[in-house]
């Protein structure tokens, strides 16, 4: 019987041309080639599992399962018993039958350990030994049991951070930051959300219609921090879909939200307008975006971004040299 666990990612499927993307999927690409325990870091929605997914695919191991787990679900009495299995009656509740734990599971492949900073105590000093090893002992058990398994784990914690706050013991991150892949935010490569996005759309989200030629300019410019990464784009494209009724995504499809302050705005709406201020290239290009889908209208695009709408008057003036008529 084929193996329920496998990896259905390849580095085909990390689309995004930025610098920072680029330099991850090298080092991934090394990982791979590799085969050493490694540590990939992100906030949430940058695709660490997507790369988890195409190291292993690009791996020796490729063949092997690709077993992904939750460090969250990894909790409480049952730790251990689920990294390492268990034998047959040895805790109250267990199975009559010896049952395999998850280092077992992932034998000839890659386990991915999502989360990583979740992963209980009792669970990590488990995780260690193995990595020194290459052996675990069931509970319940007397032997050791040898599993040659890759692993990869994942945090949306820095390493310096996991390091200082000691969520993760220190021997532990030794053994697993000897490879380590920095994925960054989707704010930090906006070139990127056009790829991203389209992949999306035709991809996931099956979308057949038309985009707007100002679309995507919109979305790169907007002040929209990406808090969700891959995630929060992709629900603006679901929300704009939904919106959307012809058939073709323009700028009037986009939420409103998109167009929240970021924390200079917030200054100026609630001190007065800063004139020290310069506008960068992104304010501008988003409060245009904005103009546009309100259909011009000022006091529309007042309301949008949260401020009044002389502040529009200023911004454009200085920007662009716009003087307003009326």
């Amino acid at each position: 019987m084929a193996s329920p666990w496998k990896a259905i990612f390849s580095f085909d499927d990390i689309v995004g041309e930025s610098e920072g993307l680029q330099e991850a999927v090298r080092m991934a690409r090394h990982a791979a080639e590799a085969g050493y325990p490694t540590l990939i870091v992100g906030e949430s929605g940058t695709g660490k599992e997507l790369f988890a997914h195409a190291i292993h695919n690009a791996s020796v191991r490729r063949e092997g399962p690709f077993v992904a787990v939750n460090c969250g679900t990894v909790g409480g009495d049952l730790a251990a018993a689920t990294l390492c299995g268990y034998e047959a009656h040895s805790f109250t509740g267990a199975d009559r039958h010896a049952r395999k734990g998850i280092l077992e599971t992932a034998r000839g492949g890659t386990l991915f350990l999502d989360e990583l900073q979740d992963l209980p105590s009792v669970a990590q000093s488990v995780l260690l030994r193995f990595l020194e090893t290459g052996t675990f002992v069931r509970v319940g058990g007397t032997h050791p049991v040898h599993s040659s398994v890759r692993i990869i784990a994942a945090s949306n914690i820095p390493v310096e951070e996991l390091k200082n706050r000691g969520i993760v013991r220190a021997d532990l991150l030794y053994r697993l930051d000897c490879l380590v892949i920095e994925i960054p935010p989707l704010r930090e490569r906006l070139a990127d959300i056009r790829p991203i996005g389209e992949k999306c759309l035709r991809g996931e989200l099956h979308f057949a219609g038309e985009v707007d030629e100002k679309f995507w300019p919109a979305l790169e410019t907007c002040p929209c921090p990406w808090p969700g990464n891959a995630r929060s784009l992709r629900n603006v494209l679901l929300k704009a879909m939904l919106k959307s009724t012809n058939g073709r995504l323009t700028l009037t499809d986009l939420p409103a939200e998109l167009w929240a302050l970021r924390d200079t705005d917030l200054h100026v709406a609630r001190h007065g307008e800063n004139h020290n201020h310069e506008p960068s290239d992104g304010d501008v290009g988003a409060l245009k975006a904005v103009l546009t889908a309100a259909h011009d209208n000022v006091s529309e695009t007042a309301r949008r971004l949260g401020i009044h709408r002389s502040t529009v008057y200023r911004r454009l003036a200085r920007a662009t040299k716009f003087e307003p008529s009326h």
